[in-house]
């Protein structure tokens, strides 16, 4: 469950960060702090900096009400006067949807302390 799609733009990388700041790319209303657990806005849409490593990686959660939270990952590698863009966006939860009920049945039962003292 991933969307990724990559762009050439012709801006060197700390250019490129910064107009990330100003996400009018995203929306209108859009805004992101750029820094780790930085508020992430666009629309309804809400969310938060994971990882914030200038000039180079962008990574924040976010979510519109009542939908599923997506992570999204901007990667952007330096080359002279251009800068190479990778954006992945992925629902890293859905495994929990997929998975979540056979992975606790699977999981071992918790032992209590006595019984590990035996």
């Amino acid at each position: 469950m991933e969307l990724s799609r990559e762009i050439t733009l012709p801006a060197p990388a700390d250019e490129v960060w910064r107009s990330l700041a100003e996400p009018a790319w995203l929306g209108e209303d859009a805004s992101i702090d750029l820094r780790p657990d930085g508020e992430v806005r666009v629309g309804d849409r809400t969310g938060f900096v994971e990882e914030a490593d200038e000039p180079s990686r962008l990574v924040f959660w976010w979510s519109a009400p009542g939908e599923d939270s997506t992570r999204v990952e901007l990667e952007l590698e330096a080359d002279g006067d251009e800068t190479h863009l990778r954006v992945v966006e992925s629902r890293p939860l859905a495994l929990l949807d997929l998975y979540g009920a056979e992975i606790v049945f699977d999981a071992p039962r918790p032992q209590q302390p006595e019984l590990l003292a035996a």
